[in-house]
């Protein structure tokens, strides 16, 4: 590395549906990439850290120089032996050692989180949470992600662990999630809820170009569409009544793509978080502002907000 070389932090999200590169300077993003995430699947495992690396590098510019690597993935993940444990939705990343493979590799410092957490730092340093003391971060994307950030520092499990507070119990339904809980929140109200909901009542809706204006006319011109809307913020607010209870955040941050949506569902989100005096729930409720690049933003940060996993 030279004297000029650019000093650049490299961040991965991996999400069920897409992995997303970026390269940070400082915080500003010299260079991103987003796949799908199912084109790891075709590529043996004994690859896919190679095909992580080479992504990395083509992404880098000439006068760049990696220093160190963050990745958030889909949970659960074991932050102390840096794998990932998530045979449901992220099953081509799971269950070998990536971090140190990865680790190797660059030869850099190394971390790894839930995609929710780096998620969370991302909007903390750099977006919608700046200046909050206590920050919670709900994901409605493939599942629903959350993530709690106490000044910056994200709430662990005594093991240490990111609690999966995206999988609470918040109806009477006997349909069982994957991860055991009937009724279970993801399963209620993540964006896959609200896209099939849509799509059984107009079949040729384009989700990724669905905008605020195109839905906000299609529930105008048929209640239906309006309903489901609203049902759909009553959806997120029961589990959001219950995190906001026990959390007290001063700040919630809501992302992902459903997210987005949040001015058409928020009428009924904010009927559902109504309580009783002396009982009432912080009504600090914003969209994010990073969108889809906060996680890759708040991985690439990740090595410099707390020590890489340290091996026995």
């Amino acid at each position: 590395m030279t004297n000029s070389a650019r000093l650049l932090r490299a961040g991965i999200d991996m999400g069920g549906t897409g992995t997303r590169f970026i390269l940070l300077e400082g915080l500003r993003e010299v260079a991103a990439l987003t796949v799908p995430t199912a084109e790891f699947d075709a590529i043996p495992q004994s690859r896919r850290s190679d095909e992580l690396v080479s992504r990395l590098r083509q992404l880098c510019p000439a006068d760049g120089q990696i220093i160190s690597l963050g990745i958030g993935a889909s949970g659960p993940v074991n932050n102390r032996s840096g794998v990932i444990e998530n045979s449901d939705t992220l099953a081509c990343f799971s269950f070998f050692p990536l971090l140190d493979e990865l680790q190797q590799r660059l030869n850099v410092p190394a971390a790894i989180d839930n995609d929710a957490v780096v998620a969370a730092l991302g909007e903390f340093h750099a977006g919608a949470g700046v200046g909050s003391q206590r920050m919670l971060m709900v994901t409605l994307g493939t599942g629903i992600g959350v993530a709690l950030l106490d000044k910056g520092q994200p709430f662990r499990t005594i093991d240490g662990r990111h609690p999966e507070a995206g999988h609470i119990p918040v109806s009477g339904s006997t349909h069982r999630c994957y991860c055991g809980v009937t009724g279970c929140w993801e399963t209620e109200a993540s964006r896959g809820w609200l896209q099939q909901a849509l799509l059984q009542l107009l079949p040729n809706l384009h989700w990724p170009q669905l905008t605020v204006k195109r839905l906000d006319a299609l529930s105008t011109d048929d209640p239906r569409v309006a309903a489901i809307l609203s049902e759909y913020g009553g959806r997120v607010g029961r589990g959001l009544s219950t995190l906001l209870a026990l959390y007290g955040p001063d700040l919630t941050v809501l992302s992902g793509s459903a997210a987005r949506l949040l001015p058409l569902f928020r009428p009924s989100l904010d009927t559902a978080l109504q309580r009783a005096s002396g009982y009432h729930l912080s009504p600090q409720i914003i969209s994010s502002s990073l969108g889809d690049a906060a996680g890759a933003l708040g991985a690439a940060l990740l090595p410099t907000i707390r020590e890489p996993v340290k091996r026995s």
